[in-house]
């Protein structure tokens, strides 16, 4: 195949990457575009643990969470702007129970929630109402509630943001391509945005 008829190809393709050369992907459109950035500092690096669909507990309503593994203690940063709306933060790491987990929700101005879920006890460093910018630090990862090992779970919902709320898939347009979500096992750079 041509270069040209290889680019044709490549623009045609909405859900897939295209390989150019050795090793190198082209992201999506959708990745491209998202108005979402990885919620962690840029320059840091953490390896995804669950992706989309995972065959742990990434199914159903819970589909299209994202686990970044992370110890204790990191910083989490907000993946898009919005206003916070829910914190819980009174439980403690390593309780291993359903219903204990910290989590910290902000709506976005197209009425989807963000949620970073199994933050550390008194881990939250916004207060609800108050508005986030993209990228500030609004949060310390944990161990809390149902969790095998410390991480973030990160989920999108939208226009719904209880725990049985359908989460929908996200792409983060600051890092490597991943056109069918974050791949488990892979590691995720946040790239500046």
């Amino acid at each position: 195949m041509n270069h040209l008829a290889f680019m044709g190809f490549c623009a045609l393709a909405v859900l897939s990457a295209c390989k150019l050369d050795e090793g190198e992907l082209v992201a999506s459109p959708e990745q491209k575009s998202s108005e979402y950035v990885l919620p962690y500092p840029i320059g840091k690096t953490y390896t995804c643990t669950q992706g989309w669909n995972s065959r742990y507990s990434h199914q159903g309503v819970f589909s299209y969470g994202v686990d970044f593994s992370m110890p204790i203690g990191s910083t989490i940063t907000a993946a898009r702007s919005g206003r916070v709306i829910y914190l819980a933060e009174h439980f403690s790491d390593n309780d291993k129970e359903s219903g204990k987990e910290n989590i910290l929700i902000v709506m976005h101005s197209d009425s989807s929630f963000g949620r970073y879920v199994h933050l550390t006890q008194n881990g939250a460093l916004v207060d609800i109402g108050q508005i986030v910018t993209q990228g500030e630090t609004i949060a310390l990862s944990g161990n809390s509630g149902q969790s095998f090992a410390p991480h973030l779970h990160f989920d999108v919902t939208k226009g719904c943001e209880l725990r049985n709320c359908q989460t929908i898939p996200v792409f983060f347009r600051n890092t490597s391509p991943h056109p069918n979500g974050p791949v488990d096992g892979n590691a995720y750079t946040a790239g500046p945005y």
